[in-house]
């Protein structure tokens, strides 16, 4: 090597140690993914990051996935690509080490050299990280349609008025996103406010987005009829049932019992004499709708239809999901309708997300169901993502 310079040997350099740029398209697909999905991971924990791929329990099961004999898990999306990037950046970097700096007594050269092993090595550990994000378990429900139920709880008229606002907080989020959006019931009070309303929703990550607004939603502040100035906490809550397709859920004519009436409530002469109104009972899981929503009785059955369909296939995903649910998942959050998961501060104009841990400011703007109540929205996805990120690393840790 002596009798070389430098540009020829970085001459042989490039074409014996650039075979990667064969597949550089693929490479920089997964240097985007890495950047879209672990921008909050790299960039805020790298320390983490760095002693997670130190981990002799991860760093075993990785090394296994990467040998040329190991074939687990390479059917997921993303993971027979990202191994051969990753076994191919390690042939390279191999290669890369096997120069020997101290006898080319060339400083530029090595200084080059030093550039690449550390490029290399950092393309590594990224890819390596997005390797292990690509095989944790998704729990996520592939459904692009969702009921949304919001029922006033504890606290009489003004829990009602309040689920009002969040009905058009909803509504509004809706619209946001570019969601359709149809009301398949309002019950609505005399006095301002509605006891129970219900919407169907249809868009691209409508379920991802809304599912952790599932709980109960706590508001504090002065009732208008409150005279005295004392501050009163209402709750209302909010369920998310993913809408399944009828191939997801079949329901039998032979097992419902639909009866018809009168509509009740504010409507004028066609409430008092048309029997628009629908309840269904399905009769093996006991589950009982009402849909009054539509003037017409055909309309209201399949509103009713949609609502059982959601109700049965919701019930069926929970009993699933309990047997694979660890005990870890249980206490930080299951978005059952018993949690607190949000407090609306009027007098103090502070939101409070219990999941979050996180205060946040501008209330009468996180009502509007814009680009705050979005922002917070995705935050909530992230952490479920770490969460569940976290869980599979404790699981592998403990197998090797």
């Amino acid at each position: 090597m002596k009798f070389f310079n430098s540009r020829y040997i970085f001459g042989l350099y490039n074409r014996a140690l650039w075979p990667i740029k064969s597949i550089q398209s693929t490479l920089s697909h997964h240097q985007f993914l890495v950047c879209r999905s672990y921008s909050s991971l790299t960039t805020t924990s790298h320390g983490i990051s760095t002693e997670l791929l130190q981990n002799s329990g991860v760093r075993s099961y990785l090394n296994k996935l990467i040998s040329e004999d190991y074939s687990e898990d390479m059917s997921k999306p993303n993971v027979s690509a990202l191994i051969s990037a990753i076994r191919l950046l390690k042939v390279d970097l191999q290669s890369l080490n096997e120069f020997d700096i101290e006898k080319e007594k060339d400083k530029e050269f090595g200084e080059q050299l030093q550039k690449e092993i550390k490029s290399h090595e950092e393309q590594l550990t990224k890819l390596e990280l997005e390797l292990l994000n690509s095989l944790v378990p998704n729990e996520e429900i592939n459904c692009q349609d969702v009921m949304l139920e919001i029922t006033a709880g504890v606290g009489g008229q003004e829990a009602m008025i309040f689920t009002l606002e969040l009905f058009e907080m909803y509504n509004s989020f809706a619209h946001y996103r570019g969601w359709e959006c149809e009301v398949a019931d309002y019950c609505h009070t005399e006095m301002g406010g509605i006891r129970h309303a219900c919407l169907m929703l249809s868009g691209s990550d409508c379920y991802s987005l809304l599912q952790h607004e599932g709980g109960v939603h706590r508001v504090q502040r002065v009732p208008k009829t409150e005279k005295s100035g004392r501050i009163h906490t209402s709750t209302v809550t909010v369920a998310i049932l993913p809408q399944p397709t009828e191939l997801d859920v079949v329901i039998n004519d032979r097992d419902l019992i639909i009866e018809t009436k009168r509509a009740s409530g504010a409507g004028g002469q066609h409430v008092n004499k048309t029997d628009s109104a629908i309840r269904m009972h399905h009769k093996p899981t006991g589950v009982v709708v009402e849909c009054q929503t539509d003037r017409s009785q055909i309309k209201n059955r399949k509103l009713a239809l949609q609502k059982l369909r959601a109700i049965i296939y919701k019930k069926q995903l929970e009993q699933q999901q309990s047997l694979t649910r660890s005990a870890r998942k249980q206490q930080v959050g299951s978005s059952g309708r018993s949690e607190k998961i949000r407090t609306y501060n009027f007098n103090q104009d502070r939101i409070t997300d219990h999941r979050l841990s996180k205060s946040f400011h501008n209330l009468v703007g996180f009502l509007e169901g814009r680009e705050y109540l979005d922002k917070v929205v995705i935050e909530l996805q992230e952490r479920a993502n770490k969460i569940l990120f976290n869980e599979f690393i404790e699981s592998i840790s403990k197998k090797n």
